[in-house]
């Protein structure tokens, strides 16, 4: 039950008092299995109140609230709702305190159902959850409903005789402090307020409308929405996820006849013509820029101020995934990345991984190379990472416990395997190059992502063999992405420190982008390492909101005078000092970055030249740099107004990723390959 609009029928229903007899008639759609991924509650029955039992008038409804890790909303939630008697909790196996404080509240049914879709887990609860009243009026978590609300809501349920079977109501979405009035597109009429069998939901996965037998009234009183109280972080990866399921649903309507959806328009059905408009909006090219249009302009968000243009900005920005994985699907990028990366390795990227490359090979000494990999849920390409890099010697995965089985895959494939809780990256790294048992001189280390072409493998081996080798080589990784190599754009050349002599090099103390050091002299490979984005447009933007988090954190340090990374003259020479200095002290103070990146990425650094790849590249690193500077914003706000969140100064200061300080994320931080965004 996420924000929709709702729909309704445009005739009354005769005999819409009866509410068991119209059930099945009304809604002919199969029952959800009761009991499928659902935790054993005598929850889901409660005895039926009488009228009898309130004054005259004052009898309330039953409430719905959906959950899923809302510690942080329960308390002020739920003490809005406390004029019911009947509060269902549906929670979806928080891991969090959720149950624990909503099992705290008197009156407060908690009941546990696996989530598969927003329309069957809302449908499940109405048809199977026993409510001790007529009505039922559903919140989310982050939402609170005001007292004249309360009061406006508990006279619509004692009307008799009553006119409609649902009511629909208006929000007041709050962002950055403020009431988003013309930017929230204020105002929008949600369907909340309903006798539980008179209403299903559309099959659908996201964005699920209800539609209503009979009559739909409405309410004078609004709800507030605070969308953001936990944080930009958790919205980022909410609509991640909106966005894949829309993509989804996109490509499947965009396979049908775009005719029948103009028809459609005109139709007098219930939900036909919304749902055709909804569906004719998959088609248009340009979705970022119209949604941005419209909701800035149209609607004249320019009026709420920063805050109407932020939230523009971001509600295009999800517009924008949408229509990036839409193409994704559609064009089966995966596929077209993996036959560009067996045409670069050639024959040895068709060997199976239970048969890996002889690393004495072409006269290669095993022991002057140890390589180590860092892994975290990578089951999906850890056997072949390995079994390329098993060419130069042995192989070590240096593993942050993954759950998906990377661990054996990689012992199976022929590497040692050390598991290390992670930290952040330059810790995790250190770790492995301080602990690991290498037995060879020199030390190579590869992401699961990266692929050794045959002719890099040449040129290691024949540096490791000189006695006159430097200390350290910079090696240059050549992105492969949307099916095409990225040769463009400021990706190429991308130059990482990667093979030194064991003992020479360690990692500057930075949580993410960090950077080698060398107590020696550095040279530059000559032949290329593959960097694979053979990862979904989901999984990249996943990553780059983990990543965009703790830059954000890295930024903040700076602001505040406690930033402990290397200077760019200590870990690059020549002009990549130069570009690592304005990247690191002087980018943060550049205003419009995201247009700045893009404009230099794309015009430039030619990024045309790369085609349609180019185009979303410098687009997809727009959107990196836009949330970066969101949530540095957003943190420096809480750290200079702690009295506004409730917190300490302490407990607004950025994070540390060890465990062992203050962190003000709201969601646990997964370590991942750490990268330079590309």
């Amino acid at each position: 039950m996420n924000e929709s609009n709702g729909q309704h029928a445009p005739k009354p229903h005769p005999a819409a008092a009866s509410h068991e007899s119209n059930r099945h008639k009304v809604f002919s759609a199969p029952r959800i299995d009761p009991v499928a991924g659902v935790e054993a509650n005598p929850a889901l029955r409660i005895p039926r109140a009488k009228d009898s039992d309130y004054p005259a008038g004052k009898r309330p409804c039953s409430v719905l609230v959906l959950t899923k890790n809302e510690e942080q909303n329960m308390t002020e939630c739920l003490k809005t709702l406390m004029f019911s008697d009947d509060i269902v909790v549906l929670d979806s196996y928080s891991t969090d305190r959720t149950c624990e404080i909503a099992a705290s509240f008197p009156n407060v049914r908690v009941i546990k159902r696996k989530f598969d879709t927003w329309s069957r887990h809302s449908n499940w609860a109405l048809e199977n959850i026993q409510w001790k009243h007529d009505w039922v009026y559903y919140s989310d978590a982050d939402e609170r409903a005001p007292q004249e609300l309360r009061d406006e809501i508990v006279a619509k349920c004692n009307i008799n005789p009553q006119p409609s079977n649902a009511y629909r109501l208006k929000y007041k979405n709050m962002f950055m402090g403020r009431w988003l009035r013309y930017g929230g597109i204020y105002p929008v009429w949600i369907i909340r307020l309903f006798k539980p069998d008179l209403i299903r939901y559309e099959d659908r996965a996201v964005n699920a409308h209800p539609v209503v037998e009979g009559h739909l009234g409405s309410l004078d009183s609004d709800f507030i929405h605070y969308s953001f109280n936990k944080g930009l972080v958790p919205w980022f990866i909410k609509h991640n996820s909106y966005s894949d399921m829309e993509s989804k649903e996109a490509v499947r309507v965009r396979q049908g006849s775009v005719w029948s959806k103009i028809q459609g328009l005109f139709s007098r059905e219930p939900g036909v013509s919304r749902r055709s408009a909804k569906d004719l909006s998959f088609f248009p090219p340009m979705r970022a820029f119209i949604r941005f249009f419209y909701m800035y302009v149209l609607r004249m968000a320019i009026f709420d101020g920063r805050a109407g243009f932020h939230y523009a900005a971001m509600i295009s920005m999800y517009e924008y995934w949408i229509e990036v994985k839409i193409r994704e699907i559609e064009k089966n990028w995966k596929l077209k990345t993996e036959d560009q990366v067996r045409v670069l390795l050639g024959s040895d990227a068709g060997k199976p991984a239970d048969e890996p490359a002889d690393p004495s090979a072409d006269g290669a000494v095993p022991a002057l190379v140890s390589v180590m990999i860092p892994t975290y849920n990578e089951a999906s390409h850890i056997a072949e990472t390995v079994r390329n890099a098993r060419q130069l010697g042995p192989v070590f995965v240096l593993d942050s416990f993954s759950t998906d089985g990377t661990q054996e895959l990689a012992r199976k494939a022929g590497a040692t395997v050390i598991e290390h809780k992670f930290e952040n990256y330059s810790k995790q790294k250190n770790f492995g190059l301080d602990e690991l048992p290498f037995p060879s001189p020199w030390v190579f280390i590869i992401d699961a992502d990266e692929r050794l072409t045959p002719e890099l493998v040449r040129e290691v081996r024949k540096v490791a063999s000189a006695p006159s080798a430097a200390s350290g080589y910079y090696v240059n990784r050549v992105v492969i992405m949307m099916g095409r190599e990225i040769r463009h754009g400021g990706a190429f050349p991308s130059w990482n420190l990667r093979f030194f002599k064991r003992g020479t090099c360690r990692y500057e103390d930075r949580s993410v982008h960090e950077h080698m050091m060398c107590d020696g002299p550095t040279e530059y490979l000559t032949h290329l390492m593959l960097h694979i984005r053979r990862e979904s447009i989901s999984e990249y933007l996943a990553k780059h909101i983990r990543y965009a988090d703790m830059e954000s954190d890295e930024w903040i340090k700076l602001a505040t005078g406690v930033d402990k990374s290397a200077r760019a003259g200590r870990l690059f020479r020549d002009l990549l000092k130069y570009r690592l200095l304005l990247r690191r002290d002087v980018w943060p103070r550049v205003p419009f970055k995201p247009f700045v990146r893009f404009f230099w990425m794309y015009i430039f650094k030619l990024g045309v030249l790369d085609g349609r790849p180019g185009w979303h590249l410098a687009n997809l690193m727009a959107c990196y740099e836009y949330m970066i500077q969101l949530l540095y914003h957003e943190k420096l706000h809480r750290i200079r107004h702690p009295e506004e969140n409730g917190l300490t100064r302490d407990a607004a200061a950025p994070a540390d990723h060890t465990g062992k300080g203050a962190n003000t994320k709201s969601s646990a931080m997964s370590p991942a390959r750490s990268g330079a965004g590309a």
